[in-house]
Parts: structure tokens; C-alpha cells; sequence
């Protein structure tokens, strides 16, 4: 069974990775990995042992629990966070060759006092919506189900983000999935945004200096590396219309 009191203030605690002061924001649906309840508890443990923080820095983090293939001078290139680097390297001017890519990627993407922070609607790791683990090593009543931990959850992490970027302002937040239920998240933490549909499929709206794009999710079936590197294009302009400088982190 896991331990219901450190799950809770994970739900409760954990946010994501990186650093809140940069400039590029990523939110997506939930952590993923997960696929085995040994995995949750580990990942859970190594959060404990770190000091139970609401941003983890992502290599470190990782590296606590014994997973690294995705970090150092050559790491496999992540599906998820490939995508998402391509669209911030566009955004700060830069080729997003594959090459580089990887070398974000092992070397800064959501770093502690880097420029990125990776975020999650959800925090639990779970490595698909088919898969629910919770239920069966859990006595809360909130993990039942997956709908049950969604409904109980979703508006109060929505609410505590959307005071984190009130707070920090960061250039742009990149939310991913154009589901209908993490939709009305998205618009919630955006308030005050007035999106608009580009040829691309994906939508933005600013408020104030912020930029926020609603987009597919990177593995979704026909999703072009072109998709997130217009993202990063979009982000470019809207910077460049605003005259916003980037900030020193």
C-alpha cells in the first residue's frame, strides 16, 4: 500500500519542474511514467527524501529515482519534451535541429534556475488515461476512480497555477491537449485571454505580456515537429509586437 498522507501532500504540493521565474511555461495533463506501482512509490519516495517540493529540478529529480537516459551529453530525445523544446528555441530566434534539441534537452530543459518550467494539471504519474493503479494501493476516497480524482483535484491546481503566473508573469505558457475537459483548465488559468484559432489548428490569447497557446499534445497521432516550431514562431512575434524583453533568471 502506498503511504495515503505522503500522496495527498504530493497531490496537494507537487507541480512540476523547473524554474517559475522563466520564461517559458509548459502545462500539461498530468506526470507521466507510472506504468507500474513500484515506479509511483519510487518517484514518491525520491520526492520525500528531496524536501517535498513544488518544483523539482528535472535531472535531479529523475536521477534520485535511477532514471537518467534522458539527461547528460547524449540522451534519447523525449517524445513530449522534443517537441516542446522546438517551439522555445524558435521563440528565442534559434534552429531547432535535432542536435539541439537533444543538447536542451540533456543539459536545460526545466533546471533549477533555468528559463523553462514543466508543469501539470495533474500531478499523479500515470503513463495513460487507460491506466489507473491508484485505486488498488490507496485507501483515499478521492482515488477511486479517474474521473473521481480529476474532478476532486483539477480546480484547485487550476486556481493555485493561475496565482503562479498572475505572480510571475512568465512570456509565454504553452498548454497541451485540446481535450474539451483540460480545455476549460487551460481557460481558467488563462483569464482574461481572448483566444483566437490559427491556420495551424492551435489557438492564443495574451493577457497583459503573457502569451498563452492551447495545442495539440505532442504524441498525438500526425503531429509535426512544423506544428510546435510555429508555436515557437507565434511566441517570437508576439514578443517582438510587445517589445518584451527576455528577463534574467
Amino acid at each position: 500500500m502506498l503511504d495515503d498522507q505522503l500522496l495527498e501532500k504530493y497531490i496537494h504540493t507537487f507541480y512540476g519542474y523547473g524554474n517559475y521565474h522563466g520564461d517559458f511555461w509548459f502545462v500539461g495533463k498530468e506526470e507521466g511514467g507510472g506504468g507500474t506501482i513500484e515506479d509511483a512509490l519510487q518517484r514518491l519516495n525520491a520526492w520525500s527524501r528531496r524536501g517535498c517540493r513544488e518544483l523539482e529540478d528535472v535531472f535531479e529529480y529523475h536521477q534520485a529515482f535511477g532514471f537518467t537516459k534522458c539527461f547528460g551529453q547524449h540522451p534519447n530525445i523525449q517524445p513530449v519534451w522534443g517537441k516542446l523544446i522546438r517551439s522555445l528555441l524558435k521563440a528565442k530566434g534559434q534552429e531547432a535541429t535535432r542536435d539541439q534539441v537533444r543538447g536542451y534537452q540533456g543539459q536545460q530543459l526545466a533546471r533549477e534556475g533555468g528559463e523553462t518550467c514543466l508543469l501539470e494539471l495533474l500531478p499523479l504519474p500515470s503513463p495513460s488515461a487507460g491506466i489507473w493503479l491508484y485505486s488498488d494501493y490507496s485507501q483515499l476516497p478521492q482515488l477511486l476512480e479517474r474521473q473521481v480524482y480529476r474532478e476532486s483535484y483539477a480546480a484547485q491546481r487550476a486556481d493555485h497555477i493561475r496565482h503562479r503566473v498572475l505572480k510571475y508573469k512568465p512570456r509565454a505558457v504553452v498548454f497541451y491537449s485540446l481535450d474539451a475537459w483540460y480545455q476549460q483548465w487551460w481557460r481558467a488559468i488563462a483569464e482574461g485571454a481572448n483566444f483566437s484559432t490559427h491556420k495551424n489548428g492551435f489557438q492564443s490569447g495574451a493577457n497583459g505580456s503573457t502569451l498563452f497557446v492551447i495545442a495539440k499534445h505532442p504524441t498525438t497521432h500526425g503531429v509535426t515537429n512544423e506544428y510546435f516550431e510555429a508555436i515557437g514562431d507565434l511566441i517570437a512575434a508576439h514578443s517582438s509586437d510587445s517589445s518584451i524583453l527576455p528577463k534574467h533568471v
